[in-house]
């Protein structure tokens, strides 16, 4: 397995290696695939990450991709550069998707409906009632698109204080009468959008739906590379899985639609209580009701996406890093994840993204916590993006070194284009690359993070 501290027989830190790190210590920047694949010019390419002091590519597609996702041909050139890389004595990493959220492969999973997301949609308008119109989903979220199943139905009492008095589950066949509040809840399905290459996202607390996402992705890298897994290649990069985001029901009188994670056979025990989820109950009680549902949820995200992607890695000898979705608060976690601690079990350098030079202390503090509690070599930072051109050599080393202090270890540039053609130059910017005028002097910012992730 990948080793971010290699020693001497005697346990000390390698002094020749200080003096001259390896590309186990460098930066591994994403490296945007954006165009029409063309071997020569990736090759060149990767001549120039090594000119600049890194430690070899995070191939990364991106808007623009015009060679077919995962095809033989893409595949070719994967494992033409990672040849080329290894030559240069460098490291080529991996990335699980056609751009981002992990999990759809570029669409090739949710062509098949039954694993695409789903949500619960708790409304006071049903179907066919006429009093709502269906909307599609973001790639960020979800959207009433009525094209579900009634799960439930309600009859709901509020007391003074806007809190829940009394509920009565109704028959599944009830209809909507305007002299009772009732609320319904429907488990619906995503619908495509061109994000997802006119697919839609994937199903992140099904099992069987990422099963199918490693078989598409990961078998397929393990087919044309497996020999050089934890060696060459030495790990696979997931970026930012996320359920269906949770969405905040404001005030008692409130009758927008709510819409809430959910997926086929979850939490069908909950059923009965399950306006315990949307409104407080007299007096401050707690709901086990509420609990049990975040609790559950957070869990099995985990153990679907995180799991299943990480124990796959762990069997095939290369390691899972990347980063989660919502990472800063406990509140946006539980918002798009349930809470990313449960997931770094299974990520061997669990990993952050530091966008826009921010100062997250407690999202490096909580992946730094978690290497140490698991024994974990190392933590990945996903740094630099959305800095702008004029974010100069001390703005690199200044997020770097503060990054450092709090256990990362691995830099991952945020982004080498390969190309600035159409609407790539708008990409979140800038290019860490050769289309900035000072690439050639960049060796000066990574030969100083090498040196201190030697350290």
């Amino acid at each position: 397995m990948f080793d971010l501290y290699p020693r001497s027989r005697t346990g000390q830190l390698d002094r020749k290696l200080f003096r001259n790190p390896t590309a186990e210590y460098r930066g591994c920047p994403f490296w945007c695939w954006n165009n029409k694949l063309d071997k020569a010019q990736l090759l060149r390419q990767l001549d120039y990450l090594k000119e600049m002091g890194m430690g070899g590519p995070t191939i990364h597609v991106r808007t623009g991709l015009d060679t077919e996702y995962l095809s033989d041909e893409f595949m070719a050139i994967v494992r033409a550069c990672t040849d080329h890389a290894k030559r240069a004595k460098m490291l080529t990493w991996l990335y699980d998707e056609d751009r981002w959220p992990s999990g759809f492969a570029g669409g090739l999973v949710t062509k098949d409906e039954r694993y695409r997301a789903k949500h619960l949609l708790w409304t006071c308008r049903p179907y066919g009632a006429g009093a709502a119109e269906a909307t599609h989903s973001s790639w960020s979220g979800a959207s009433r698109n009525e094209n579900g199943t009634l799960l439930a139905a309600f009859a709901i009492e509020l007391d003074e204080q806007g809190c829940l008095k009394r509920y009565r589950r109704l028959p599944s066949t009830i209809h909507h009468s305007p002299s009772t509040a009732v609320w319904y809840a429907y488990l619906e399905t995503a619908v495509p959008i061109t994000w997802f290459n006119n697919q839609t996202y994937v199903d992140t607390l099904s099992k069987p739906a990422i099963e199918r996402f490693v078989q598409v992705t990961h078998e397929r890298y393990r087919e044309h590379l497996g020999a050089e897994f934890g060696k060459a290649v030495p790990a696979i990069f997931t970026d930012e899985p996320q359920f269906s985001h949770k969405q905040t029901f404001h005030r008692a009188t409130d009758t927008t639609d709510v819409l809430i994670p959910w997926t086929t056979g979850f939490g069908d025990d909950l059923l009965d209580s399950l306006p315990e989820i949307f409104w407080e109950l007299p007096g401050g009680k707690a709901s086990l009701t509420r609990y049990r549902y975040h609790d559950r949820l957070a869990e099995q995200f985990a153990s679907a996406f995180a799991d299943t992607v990480g124990g796959w890695c762990r069997r095939n000898g290369i390691a899972l890093t990347g980063h989660m979705m919502e990472e800063p608060s406990l509140f946006s976690q539980t918002h798009a994840l349930g809470e990313a601690m449960r997931s770094y079990r299974s990520f061997d350098i669990p990993g952050i993204d530091m966008l826009c030079d921010w100062h997250e202390y407690t999202t490096a503090k909580q992946a730094q916590s978690a290497a140490h509690q698991f024994g974990y070599p190392g933590v990945l930072s996903e740094l630099y993006g959305v800095t702008n051109w004029d974010f100069d050599f001390a703005g690199h080393k200044a997020q770097g070194d503060w990054q450092a202090a709090l256990g990362v270890t691995v830099r991952v540039h945020h982004l080498a284009w390969v190309s600035m053609a159409g609407e790539a130059k708008r990409d979140y910017p800038a290019s860490i690359f050769y289309q900035s005028p000072w690439y050639k002097e960049y060796r000066l910012v990574e030969d100083h993070f090498a040196r201190l992730n030697t350290v």
